[in-house]
């Protein structure tokens, strides 16, 4: 039989309370209970560890090696308990982010300002396309496109961040560009890799209007995509946060093609973690200061109309 934890309470209370009775008051339990405790912890170590004497007990020496294990086991328990409590209550330490290289880029010109409110709370960023596994802890929060529908998820939708077909100017001028999407088969694409197709819709969408000639470049991130588009080897899909930056680029239809609805996300088993709630109140008014730095309408951008599960 293997001792059972609150069993070795009991070597605890009986060292503390130098006697059988010592131990029952601290424990609240009788006499006959107390004994046949430390019985059972004896038959789970296989050994004697105590030698009775009347009122009167000394330790053997298996005895005193298992009461400093359990001595070393309530410390651990209490100081666990101590950094639990403390996380929960203060904002420090390191909070991990995962999300994609375009939305840290749309969040980092704000995120200094708002991380002047928690100086002891410091942001480690992953980014790349591939979601990853809140339940397994790989990342305390992610920021991504498309709605959480994972169990035991709470997110805050944050903003819809809009898509569209960008060509350099230098392309526009030597190649003209497609008054509707049917005819974008007669041009040069930048599509993203296949490998990332399955991903979300929007990665994807230029595939449906290429031809059997269409001339292609393809690229595994948009910071790539925007390189070859700006360099005329295509017409390409950009965040409109990104390509409209880009005064080399210019739209080549006037509203975005795909809107992605983009949330703060983390596990519900960290919702009373204040540095968890604090990182998400950051990432989320980053997302905003981003919807006011460009003009309504010009940022490619819609403010968010739905939430997920709860606001952080």
């Amino acid at each position: 039989m293997e001792p059972d934890w609150d069993d070795l309470k009991v070597l605890l209370a009986l060292a503390r309370g130098g006697s059988v009775a010592g131990a029952a008051r601290a424990l609240g339990i009788d006499h006959s209970t107390v004994s046949r405790r430390l019985a059972a912890v004896e038959e789970g170590f296989g050994a004697q560890l105590l030698v009775r004497g009347g009122r009167e007990f000394s330790w053997t020496a298996e005895g005193r090696r298992v009461l400093a294990a359990a001595e070393a086991a309530e410390a651990a328990v209490i100081a666990a308990m101590r950094a639990v409590r403390t996380a929960k209550e203060e904002v420090s330490g390191t909070v991990r982010v995962a999300t994609t290289p375009g939305l840290l880029a749309l969040m980092t010109p704000a995120l200094g300002a708002f991380q002047e409110r928690y100086p002891a709370l410091e942001l480690e960023f992953t980014a790349g396309f591939e979601r990853v596994d809140m339940a397994k802890g790989v990342a305390d929060i992610a920021v991504r496109g498309g709605k959480p529908m994972e169990p035991d998820l709470i997110g805050r939708h944050v903003a819809d961040v809009g898509f569209a077909l960008y060509a350099s100017g230098t392309y526009a001028q030597q190649y003209g560009l497609p008054d509707s999407p049917a005819a974008l088969g007669r041009h040069r694409l930048v599509l993203l890799a296949s490998h990332l197709h399955h991903i979300a819709d929007h990665l994807r969408w230029l595939e449906n209007y290429r031809g059997d000639q269409t001339v292609i470049s393809r690229v595994d991130n948009f910071q790539g995509a925007e390189q070859l588009i700006t360099l005329d080897r295509g017409i390409g899909t950009l965040p409109c946060h990104q390509g409209d930056r880009n005064t080399a680029l210019q739209r080549v239809f006037p509203e975005p093609h795909s809107y992605v609805p983009c949330y703060v996300v983390y596990h519900a088993s960290q919702r009373d973690t204040a540095r968890i709630r604090a990182a998400a109140g950051v990432l989320a008014d980053a997302f905003a200061a981003a919807l006011t730095r460009v003009p309504d309408g010009q940022s490619g951008m819609r403010a968010a109309t739905e939430h997920a599960a709860e606001d952080p």
